[in-house]
């Protein structure tokens, strides 16, 4: 058996086998070391929901990646520190409408100011024309809508599993994320790469800002197997 562990963008991943599953690393409540009967090291992640894979036991000895993660004590420990460390990644603020407020900062090259809103909590910019020919400096206040006053689009998650080459473009023209995981035992390429891919990789791609979309994908998965997810 071969486990690979790994943490992207706050999701524990473990491919067991090049089965993945994928756990959301807040949810963790604990992690502990144990030895078993045999003398092998294992791990233990306890999760806040008392579901069916509570807790979830890492045999040390089937741990292929993290390389770190060894059959011994210290294999135990830094397995515990790595797993420590990836929950401290995880910040929570809480900002209530009504209780809160957030003063944002502007640098103008020497002195950082406030940003003013209006009196309708609006964004108010001041926009200054600088002086050409001896026309005299002007100044104008102008009212911008905050980007959150957009509306936001229902967005369609989805799946991929293939073997083979293809583009997520031959199924969906327009797409906002894409996540690919090589879940087979060879290399594969992605973008028109050569081998970027290797067993157990997780990489991650996003459009980012509002409205932004990726329209192609290329990937090759022929000798191994990938799961791509994507958001269109």
């Amino acid at each position: 058996m071969s486990i690979q562990v790994n943490n992207t963008d706050n999701q524990l991943n473990i491919i067991v086998n090049g089965v993945l599953d994928v756990y959301n690393v807040k949810t963790i409540k604990s992690v502990s070391r144990a030895i078993d009967a045999n003398g092998n090291h294992y791990i233990s992640i306890n999760f806040i929901a008392n579901d069916k894979n509570n807790s979830v036991r890492i045999p040390l000895s089937e741990v292929t990646s993290p390389v770190g993660w060894t059959n011994d004590t210290a294999g135990a420990i830094a397995a515990v520190e790595d797993l420590r460390d990836w929950l401290a990644e995880i910040v929570e603020v809480e900002i209530s409408e009504a209780n809160d407020s957030i003063l944002v900062y502007g640098w103008d090259g020497t002195t950082n100011r406030k940003i003013k809103t209006d009196a309708n909590g609006e964004l108010q910019v001041d926009i200054l024309s600088l002086p050409n020919e001896g026309q005299q400096t002007m100044a104008n206040s102008i009212s911008v809508a905050l980007a959150s006053n957009q509306a936001g689009a229902a967005r369609t998650t989805n799946i991929l599993r293939p073997t083979g080459s293809g583009n997520v473009n031959s199924v969906a023209a327009t797409f906002y994320s894409v996540s690919v995981a090589n879940v087979g035992s060879a290399d594969g390429s992605v973008l028109g790469g050569t081998n970027n891919i290797k067993p157990g990789e997780v990489l991650n791609f996003s459009a980012d800002a509002v409205n932004n979309y990726f329209t192609s994908f290329a990937y090759d998965a022929t000798g191994t197997e990938f799961i791509i997810i994507y958001v269109a």
